[in-house]
C-alpha cells in the first residue's frame, strides 16, 4: 500500500513540474516563421520533349519579424530539380526557389509536387504541371551549348580595402534549344556569383557576374565558379575563374603629376636617358595616378622591339602607379645619335571607351661601346674639341612683311686625336634651332668642321633655351653640349 502512495506522489510531482515548463514556455514566446508566396501551381502549358530543362522560380517573402531560413527542398520525382535561397531571408525581403523539369523521354501530362521545408514552419507544397510534346521520329535531339567568350580573368592588382571587384563573363547559346543555367557554385564564400535567370534562346547572350571581396585577403587569389547548365540532361559543368593580387593600397609617391592624358596624371611624358649603357638595359620610371572616379585600363602600341613598357593594365580611381621604360643596349648596336622614338599610350574605361591618349617620346644619346677598345686605342683615338659652346641670340629682329629676320651663329668642331672622328648626330631638341645634316661627318686628325646655327625671328613666339647635342666617336666624350638661348627684339 505504501508503495502504491509513493508511485502516486512521483506521479504527483511529475505533472506539477510539467505545468510549470509548460507556463514558463508559452506557445507565444516561439512564434512561427511567417512567409508568402507568389504563387503555389505553375503551368508551363505545351513544352517540347527535346527543348531542354524547363525552369520555373517561386518568389517566397518573409512576412514575420526574423530572419526566415530556407532548410531544405525536395522534388516527388528526380526529374525535378529545385535550388533555392541558401541565406536567411531578412524580414521584408524576398527569396527564389527555382525548379527545373527535364522533359527528355517524358511525354504527355505530367503533374509534380515540391515540399518545402522552412525553420519553425510547417512544409508548404507546390506544384508544377505541363504537357511535353513528343519529338518527331528521326528528328535530331536539339540541344543548347554554352559557348563563353572567356573562361578566365586576371584583376591584376586591387587594394584590400577599395571594395568589392567584380567581372561579367559573357556567354553565348550556339546550341539549337533554349540553355538555362540552374546554378552557380563559387569556391569560396568570398566569391558571390549572378547569372541569367530567364533561359538563353538559341543565338542570345546571357552573363554570369563574379564578384569578389578583398577584405582581410592579401596576397595572391585563384577562386572558381561552378556553372551548372541543362546542357546533357542537366550533368554538364564549366568553370569560370578569376585570379589577382591582393594589396594595401600604395601611398602616393613625392611627384609633381605636369600632364593629365584620360585623366591619368603623368610626371612626364617625354624622357630623357642622360647616359646610355651599350650593353645593359636603361631604364626611366615615371609616376602617373588616377583621378578618374573608376578605374581605367592603360595599353601601349607602335613599342620599338628594343624598348620594354612596364606599366599596369589597370588602374583603380585613386590609385598611383609607375611606369618604367627600359631600352636594351643590347639590342641597339647599329643605332647612333641622338634619337627620338614616340609610342602610343592610350587610357580606356570599362566599356573600352577612349578617355585619351598621347605619344610618349624616350631620347637617348646612342654612343659607341667603348668597353670593346683598348686603353691603346683609346690613346690613338679622335678627340673632340669644340670653339663656341655658348651661342646667345638676343634681341632677333624680324624681317619686311615677316620675310627675312634670320640669325646665324657658328661653332667649331675640331678633331685634335690621332684617328678619324666620326659625327654620329648634330642635333637640338628644340626644332626652332636650325643646323646641317651631319650624321656620318667625317673629320680627319687635325682638321676643323665650322657648323652654323640658324635662328628665325618669325618662329619666336616664346624664347629658346636648349641645348646642341654632338655625339660623336671620341672614346672620352662621346656626348657633348652647346648652349643656345635666343629672345626676339621687343
Amino acid at each position: 500500500m505504501n508503495k502504491v502512495k509513493n508511485n502516486l506522489k512521483i506521479l504527483l510531482i511529475f505533472f506539477v513540474m510539467s505545468c510549470m515548463v509548460s507556463a514558463q514556455n508559452p506557445e507565444g514566446m516561439h512564434p512561427k516563421a511567417s512567409f508568402t508566396l507568389d504563387n503555389k501551381i505553375f503551368d508551363y502549358g505545351n513544352i517540347p520533349e527535346d527543348g531542354g530543362l524547363a525552369n520555373h522560380t517561386f518568389i517566397i517573402k518573409n512576412t514575420g519579424p526574423n530572419p526566415l531560413v530556407i532548410k531544405q527542398v525536395t522534388a516527388s520525382c528526380g526529374c525535378t530539380t529545385p535550388n533555392w535561397s541558401k541565406n536567411p531571408i531578412t524580414s521584408g525581403k524576398t527569396g527564389e526557389i527555382t525548379v527545373a523539369y527535364n522533359p527528355k523521354g517524358r511525354p504527355g501530362p505530367f503533374s509534380k509536387d515540391i515540399s518545402v521545408y522552412c525553420e519553425n514552419a510547417n512544409p508548404v507544397h507546390l506544384t508544377i504541371k505541363g504537357n511535353v510534346q513528343k519529338a518527331k521520329e528521326g528528328d535530331k535531339p536539339k540541344e543548347p551549348v554554352f559557348s563563353p567568350v572567356e573562361t578566365s580573368y586576371n584583376f591584376g592588382t586591387i587594394g584590400e580595402n577599395d571594395g568589392y571587384a567584380d567581372h561579367i563573363f559573357y556567354f553565348k547559346n550556339t546550341g539549337d534549344a533554349p540553355l538555362t543555367i540552374t546554378r552557380v557554385q563559387a569556391s569560396c564564400g568570398c566569391t558571390r556569383p549572378e547569372w541569367t535567370q530567364t533561359p538563353v534562346e538559341p543565338g542570345g547572350e546571357g552573363f554570369i557576374t563574379l564578384t569578389f571581396s578583398p577584405k582581410g585577403r592579401i596576397g595572391n587569389f585563384n577562386k572558381n565558379a561552378t556553372v551548372y547548365t541543362n546542357e546533357g540532361n542537366g550533368y554538364k559543368r564549366h568553370k569560370l575563374t578569376i585570379t589577382g593580387v591582393v594589396v594595401e593600397k600604395p601611398s602616393d609617391p613625392i611627384a609633381t603629376y605636369t600632364d593629365t592624358i584620360g585623366g591619368i596624371g603623368i610626371e612626364k611624358t617625354d624622357l630623357i636617358y642622360s647616359t646610355y649603357y651599350p650593353m645593359r638595359g636603361n631604364k626611366e620610371l615615371v609616376y602617373i595616378k588616377n583621378y578618374n572616379n573608376e578605374t581605367a585600363y592603360l595599353s601601349w602600341e607602335n613599342i620599338p622591339e628594343y624598348v620594354t613598357v612596364n606599366a599596369p593594365d589597370s588602374l583603380k580611381a585613386d590609385w598611383p602607379g609607375e611606369i618604367s621604360v627600359i631600352i636594351d643596349g643590347t639590342k641597339t648596336s647599329e643605332k647612333r645619335g641622338r634619337i627620338k622614338d614616340s609610342f602610343k599610350w592610350t587610357i580606356k574605361n570599362k566599356e573600352g571607351r577612349v578617355l585619351g591618349s598621347k605619344n610618349i617620346t624616350a631620347t637617348v644619346n646612342y654612343t659607341d661601346d667603348f668597353n670593346k677598345i683598348s686603353p691603346l686605342q683609346s690613346v690613338n683615338g679622335p678627340r673632340l674639341t669644340i670653339k663656341n659652346t655658348q651661342l646667345l641670340f638676343d634681341n632677333i629682329k624680324g624681317g619686311f612683311l615677316g620675310f627675312g629676320g634670320l640669325v646665324s651663329k657658328e661653332f667649331i668642331l675640331t678633331n685634335t686625336g690621332k684617328s678619324d672622328l666620326t659625327l654620329h648626330s648634330v642635333t637640338s631638341d628644340d626644332n626652332r634651332v636650325h643646323l646641317p645634316e651631319l650624321s656620318g661627318k667625317m673629320i680627319k686628325a687635325g682638321e676643323s668642321l665650322t657648323v652654323k646655327a640658324t635662328v628665325k625671328a618669325k618662329e619666336l613666339d616664346s624664347a629658346i633655351d636648349t641645348d646642341i647635342y654632338v655625339i660623336c666617336s671620341d672614346p672620352t666624350g662621346p656626348t657633348r653640349k652647346i648652349k643656345v638661348s635666343a629672345q626676339k627684339a621687343k
